[in-house]
């Protein structure tokens, strides 16, 4: 388990994020006995909470894929309703391309703030990927 609180982004020291985990998914089949999630280990009010996340590692992946195709490419962020394109093959059995229209623009607090932030996250990501040289 990584202790999470002070890497938190804005939110490091005063979150209720205190571990992030990736271990045996919690609510497997039981057939799935190889079954892996990643896990936010959250802590509100002085005991565990039944609201940690779970997600399996394909979707945690996946989700990194929808946020850069999304807010980083063939788009300004905060632009007018961009459409992301999802070309066939981005996601495992996706035979067609996916066209994805935000329906609300990005608040600006998040543009002026948070953007920076996520941008530096992906870049370490993206360095550690090339490092684990997954070819």
């Amino acid at each position: 388990m990584l202790p999470y609180e002070p890497f938190d982004g804005a939110r490091s020291n005063d979150t209720d994020a205190l571990y992030l985990s990736i271990g045996l998914a919690q609510y497997r089949e039981e057939e799935d006995t190889d079954q892996l999630s990643a896990k936010v280990w959250r802590m509100p009010e002085d005991k565990w909470s039944r609201l940690s996340e779970e997600i399996p590692l394909h979707r945690l992946a996946d989700l990194c894929i929808l946020l850069t195709k999304t807010f980083y490419q063939s788009h300004q962020s905060r632009a007018t309703n961009p459409v992301a394109v999802m070309p066939a093959g981005t996601f495992e059995n996706q035979n067609e391309a996916i066209e994805l229209r935000r329906m609300t623009d990005v608040p600006d607090a998040f543009a002026d703030e948070e953007d920076d932030r996520l941008k530096r996250r992906l870049r370490r990501l993206r360095d550690e990927l090339i490092a684990a040289d997954l070819t």
